[in-house]
């Protein structure tokens, strides 16, 4: 049984506490890569046997010791400040990767998957080791949750899609996603709800476009999307509608309907900007006006906005 595919396909709440609590910490003994788990003071309850192939620290030399003394100093404020997050914000699951201190003194980077119950006040943690260049550079680029590509992702690939669109007189469409209602099913269903809501609008947002790797999630529920055409020709708005169609259908988690809409703002390059950083600015300006022009539909940044609900959103969407 593979726990961290468990952790990213947001497997069921009911399962997950049967196996992370009842069992306690019989998981560990199931997953191939090394698994740990943590107090709220950061303290090492338990550790399984991988940790002593990866990092050559025995389980009981690592259990009762704090996690903080294998941190390099140089990764302790971030990688606290990601822990933190999880007991102060709407997210379930954080992934993050920091040097971690082996048995020979030697640090290697760790790519850490973490899940926290409130209930038992206990950091959950899948871990992986990077050394392997393949596999920090996919992590690196990549969200956990989901498996989209992530901002460091967009980072780099937007300026080169800017400049191919200069190059061959193309249109280049930024949309900055945003759902509509999400928080409400974090507060009501939980969070690992919350996660396969993510999920399932992540599949279907890359469903949309002609390139699926350019779908990508910055974090929490905002999505970017690029693409491109030969000229304008409507083709942004054509795309827009078709993301809010898609997004509004029923997602179904165990016996709970969920729907949710998107607001978007779309910048296009190079009529609007041909600047990454200004690019995304004026998408994500456009965004926060279709929130306040009443939600779950698109506005561009050259200020045309599309009116329009579909049926059966107009109240849940003003509401969200």
């Amino acid at each position: 049984m593979n726990v961290k595919a468990l952790l990213e396909d947001g497997a069921d709440g009911e399962y997950l506490s049967h196996l992370f609590s009842i069992e306690r910490y019989a998981w560990m003994a199931l997953s191939y890569d090394m698994a740990v788990a943590v107090d709220m003071d950061g303290a090492i309850l338990a550790a399984n046997a991988a940790w002593a192939r990866a990092s050559g620290h025995w389980p009981e030399v690592l259990r009762g010791q704090y996690l903080l003394e294998f941190m390099d100093f140089d990764d302790r404020e971030r990688v606290l400040a990601q822990f933190q997050s999880l007991i102060t914000s709407d997210a379930a699951t954080t992934t993050f990767d920091f040097r971690f201190r082996c048995a020979s003194g030697e640090y290697k980077r760790f790519n850490w998957n973490v899940l926290f119950s409130p209930d038992n006040e206990i950091f959950y943690c899948i871990v992986k080791d990077l050394s392997d260049v393949h596999d920090l550079r996919h992590a690196a680029y990549h969200d956990t949750l989901t498996g989209l590509p992530n901002r460091l992702f967009l980072t780099d690939a937007l300026p080169r899609l800017i400049e191919a669109a200069g190059e061959h007189q193309h249109t280049l469409a930024l949309m900055f996603l945003d759902l509509d209602g999400f928080k409400a099913v974090n507060d009501t269903l939980g969070h690992q709800a919350g996660d396969v809501l993510l999920q399932t609008v992540a599949e279907r947002l890359r469903q949309c476009i002609s390139r699926p790797e350019n779908c990508m999630r910055l974090g929490g529920d905002e999505f970017v999307l690029l693409e491109t055409w030969p000229c304008d020709c409507h083709g942004a708005e054509r795309l827009a509608t078709s993301i809010i169609t898609a997004v509004n259908q029923p997602v179904y988690i165990g016996d709970n309907e969920v729907r949710v809409g998107v607001s978007i703002g779309i910048a296009l390059a190079p009529a609007d900007a041909d600047a990454p950083d200004a690019l995304m600015e004026l998408a994500d300006q456009a965004m926060y006006r279709a929130k306040r022009g009443g939600k779950n539909r698109f506005v561009f940044a050259a200020g045309v906005e599309n009116e329009s609900c579909p049926a059966g959103l107009e109240s849940a969407a003003a509401k969200a």
